[in-house]
């Protein structure tokens, strides 16, 4: 069959019983990269010849591969193919597609090409209607956190999210905003200090620019040096429950630590303590460390 379908490809065969072919092989093997490029030619060149139905059909038929396969990158390519060139998508269609995501990410929450899909059938969404719907996501990602804090897309997705509306100025008052994440950060890395989703995001948060400008300095220190204290504690537990000082700890301790450095405050330096202990908790990268420890000299 790939070598029937790969011979009507080379002589640029557009026809419905091509598609067919395409349709039984992509059933096979839905990774075949080259046969979705080749349906999409088939599908433009036989335009107006399609029924009505088939724009609903191939989207039936897109998702029943999704479900099969829910990381395979060029099934979601082609859906949004479809989506962006069925005639006459209302927002309605997108809005259903919406619906539609959150069931797949329902389904596996830390699928990344269905956050990053989500975020273009969002954006598609907001240039037709012209309404904001970034608090409405932030709202989103904060429920998927929630129900599974190592849901690093959904991290990865509130950083994008939060930027996009301090940039626009969406926030009303953007200070009880960011100490509401404060506290937010704070339960995350209390409530599994194992998980390096919290901690990437914590680090991007206290050095983030967009943060500095709602904070005044004097609260920005502070917000550090109570972050220092809190992880500290959490290594301590770590280190008195299970023998081991915990990685990320040690890790967030040097970044604070760099960062109160930079603004020359008055502090005991722990950095040669942190990256020697690094050495022994993250072996991996000792090279790293040891390299950190001779600009420190």
């Amino acid at each position: 069959m790939t070598d029937t379908v790969l011979g009507l490809k080379d002589k640029r065969e557009f026809t419905i019983e091509s598609l067919k072919l395409t349709t039984n092989l992509l059933e096979l093997n839905p990774e075949f990269n080259a046969v979705w490029n080749y349906r999409r030619d088939i599908i433009v060149d036989l335009g107006e010849k399609l029924e009505p139905k088939f724009w609903e059909d191939e989207l039936m038929f897109v998702m029943a591969q999704l479900k099969r396969f829910p990381k395979v990158y060029w099934i979601w390519n082609h859906r949004l193919w479809t989506l962006q060139n069925y005639p006459g998508a209302s927002v309605k269609i997108w809005g259903r597609e919406l619906v539609i995501v959150n069931k797949l990410l329902d389904a596996d929450a830390r699928n990344y090409h269905g956050w990053h899909y989500r975020r273009i059938v969002v954006s598609h969404m907001q240039k037709m209607t012209g309404n904001d719907m970034n608090k409405e996501e932030l709202e989103y990602a904060t429920t998927m956190i929630k129900s599974n804090i190592s849901n690093f897309s959904a991290w990865h997705q509130r950083v994008q999210l939060i930027q996009k509306m301090l940039e626009k100025n969406e926030i009303e008052d953007k200070t009880l905003f960011i100490e509401k994440e404060i506290d937010f950060v704070t339960n995350a890395m209390f409530t599994d200090a194992e998980d390096q989703a919290v901690w990437f995001y914590i680090k991007w948060f206290i050095r983030s620019d967009l943060v500095l400008k709602v904070l005044t300095k004097e609260r920005y220190l502070e917000m550090l040096k109570t972050f220092w204290e809190n992880i500290t504690m959490i290594n301590e537990d770590e280190l008195e429950f299970s023998g081991k000082e915990n990685t990320w700890c040690l890790k967030l301790l040097l970044v604070i630590q760099q960062i109160q450095k930079s603004e020359d405050i008055d502090i005991e330096d722990h950095t040669k303590i942190y990256l020697e202990k690094l050495l022994t908790v993250d072996p991996l990268r000792k090279n790293r460390y040891k390299h950190l420890l001779k600009l420190e000299c």
